[in-house]
């Protein structure tokens, strides 16, 4: 009998300390953000792109200003599509793909115009590393998807 319950207590303490490991991993996030890149001279009031983001989309497009249009934190957890809608007619669709402990995590996307799918992707999301993506003519300019991971907050927004 006492020998049943030290093995109770064995499996129960092993299963917790398990659970308690899992729980401490940091869920990852991914920032989206939607940007009107122009040449000409930008709105009073818009929120523009940060310097240091401003200064590697104009390496990228060349244009002279980038005016964040919409922007959006992403949890990605476990393998449940998001959807990023800064308009009606563009959006994306993020689904983080199923991730093995110890190897990276992939990011499937598809971009939407006027209903239908206009391109697919697969991103890997590294610290620095954001993802660009050239998007239609806008006006006189253009839109411009921007990919960006972020670092969780802290560690009770778990990775399930």
């Amino acid at each position: 009998m006492c020998l049943r319950l030290s093995l109770r207590f064995l499996v129960l303490l092993v299963a917790f300390s398990w659970l308690g490991h899992c729980s401490g991993v940091a869920a990852a996030k991914v920032w989206v953000g939607l940007y009107l890149a122009e040449n000409g001279p930008p709105p009073p009031g818009a929120v523009m792109a940060p310097e240091e983001l401003h200064h590697r989309l104009h390496e990228v497009f060349g244009f002279k200003h980038y005016e964040m249009v919409k922007g959006q934190e992403l949890i990605l957890r476990n393998e449940w599509g998001q959807w990023f809608v800064p308009r009606r007619d563009f959006f994306i669709r993020i689904e983080p793909l199923h991730r093995e402990p110890g190897r990276p995590r992939f990011i499937d996307y598809e971009i939407y115009k006027d209903g239908f799918i206009v391109a697919k992707g697969r991103y890997e999301p590294h610290a620095d590393t954001p993802l660009f993506i050239n998007g239609p003519d806008f006006n006189q300019g253009r839109l411009i998807l921007v990919l960006e991971p972020r670092p969780p907050k802290n560690e009770d927004e778990d990775d399930d």
